[in-house]
Formats: C-alpha cells, sequence, structure tokens
C-alpha cells in the first residue's frame, strides 16, 4: 500500500503541476498571436489574408485561451487559402481593379474610376451581353473580365426581389480608352469609385445563387451598422457563358456608406502602407 508521506509527495506533484498549466495555457495562444501579426506585416495592403488575420487577432481578444487558439489557426489556414485562390481568367482585369476574393469571405472593398461601356436596354442577360459585344468589336475594344450586371435597388434590401438583370457593363481596361458618349444602345460613361460590401462566389450564374449570397450580406450589414446600403446591388461576373460551371466565379455586392455609427473602414482592417 502507498504510505501516506508518499500519497502527500505525489498530491504535492499534481497541484504544482496543476499551477504551471495555467501560464503554459496563456503563453501558447500569446506566442501564436506574435505569429500571426508577423504573418499580417507581411502581407500586402487591403488583401484578403490580411484582413481574415487582422479580424481574427481582434476578435481574439474577447475568447478563453482555448478558444484563442482555435480562432487564430483557423485564421492562418484560411489566409492560407485566400494566398493560393485564383480564378479561372479568360480576360484581364481592368487596370488598378481590386484582385477577387476568396469565396465565401465578406469584406469591404474600393473600385477605382473606370470608363465602362452600359446597355440598359430591357434585354434578358445574353440579348444584352450581344449588344456590347459587338460595341467593344465595332470600336475594337479588347474584352476585360469582370462583365458588371446590376439590379434593381429593391433587391439589396430584400434579396428576394431580385430578378433580371436591368443593366449590364462591359468595362475597358483604362480610363483614356475610346471615348464617352452614347452608341445606339451602348453608352459609354466614366464610372466613378466605388465602395462595396461584397462576397466571393464560386457556381453557376444563377439568380438562385445570387440571391443567397445577398442575403448573406444582408444580414452582415445588419450586424455592421456602420455601413448602410448606397445603391443597387451589382454581380461581377469573371467567366465567359463557355466556363464549366464549377468553376465560374463572381463577386455579389451592394454599394455601400458610412452609416448611423459612422467610420470609413470595416473593423480590423489595417491601414494603408
Amino acid at each position: 500500500m502507498m504510505n501516506l508521506q508518499h500519497m502527500a509527495a505525489v498530491a504535492a506533484t499534481a497541484v504544482i503541476a496543476a499551477a504551471g498549466c495555467a501560464p503554459m495555457q496563456e503563453t501558447r495562444p500569446a506566442l501564436l498571436a506574435d505569429t500571426v501579426r508577423q504573418e499580417l506585416a507581411a502581407e500586402t495592403t487591403d488583401s484578403d489574408a490580411a484582413l481574415i488575420l487582422s479580424q481574427a487577432l481582434e476578435d481574439s481578444t474577447q475568447a478563453s485561451p482555448e478558444g484563442r487558439e482555435v480562432l487564430l489557426r483557423k485564421a492562418q489556414q484560411r489566409a492560407a487559402e485566400a494566398r493560393r485562390f485564383k480564378v479561372a481568367e479568360e480576360s484581364p482585369l481592368p487596370g488598378d481593379w481590386p484582385q477577387p476574393s476568396l469565396p465565401g469571405l465578406i469584406r469591404i472593398k474600393t473600385y477605382p474610376p473606370v470608363r465602362s461601356a452600359w446597355v440598359r436596354a430591357p434585354e434578358n442577360r445574353d440579348g444584352q451581353f450581344m449588344v456590347l459585344f459587338r460595341h467593344i468589336q465595332a470600336e475594337q475594344i479588347a474584352m476585360t473580365a469582370p462583365v458588371v450586371m446590376e439590379y434593381s435597388g429593391a433587391a439589396g434590401k430584400d434579396p428576394s426581389k431580385l430578378g433580371g438583370t436591368e443593366a449590364m457593363a462591359f468595362l475597358y481596361r483604362r480610363t483614356d480608352q475610346g471615348k464617352t458618349g452614347k452608341y445606339g444602345a451602348v453608352a459609354v460613361e466614366d464610372d466613378q469609385p466605388l465602395l462595396v460590401v461584397s462576397v466571393g462566389l464560386k457556381g453557376s450564374y444563377r439568380e438562385a445563387n445570387f440571391r443567397d449570397a445577398l442575403e448573406k450580406l444582408r444580414q452582415w450589414l445588419g450586424a455592421h451598422p456602420k455601413w448602410r446600403v448606397a445603391g443597387p446591388p451589382r454581380v461581377l461576373a469573371y467567366n465567359s457563358p463557355f466556363m464549366l460551371w464549377w468553376m465560374k466565379y463572381s463577386e455579389v455586392q451592394i454599394p455601400v456608406a458610412a452609416g448611423k455609427e459612422g467610420g470609413i473602414r470595416p473593423a480590423g482592417l489595417p491601414s494603408k502602407k
């Protein structure tokens, strides 16, 4: 049998070990947070990975040590996915255009001025596309991606009201390319910078998929009152009808402005370098 002295020694060892666990539980997440900060410092301004890492660091301050470690490790994994992510590119982006975002990631994005050819005639999506395609052929304007599809303003607040596209635009590569003006059913315009809340989407360009994405954006806006809806929703379609449906990529977006809480940047987003 274990004598009393031995039992006391075992108990004392257990107490010491338990006392040492707490500092270790606190230290490991702290070291991981330092690693995440180092990763964040190496990221480019406003990249998806930077947003994921900075948001995780902010959220982790409210978590338990165990929860903090889980949150930060998931952020590292998702940031790695964001760095690897590429769309199936068929045409180049316009100059200074933001890179497509990781599917499923909701974030604020800023788009630069762009020269664009718009058709607002009551055509279906295919009809609008062909009107614009004939225009760029006639004007010898190279094709770019994405194609912009604009929907009714009501759909931004109630995704169930999303119907067919009300307007479509092809984007020019440079703002000094071609000339603005009317070209039959096509209006070439200089669009101003635009701030949006956006979510990347993989899969077919079905309106049901866009409705689901809009609902996610609506819920996000409800949880972030510093932003308000400031325009009709749009879809950036990066792939042609000839691309396999599961390889297609789009970004569903709602234009936003500062809401009742003010502010001009999403929580956790690092300032520009």
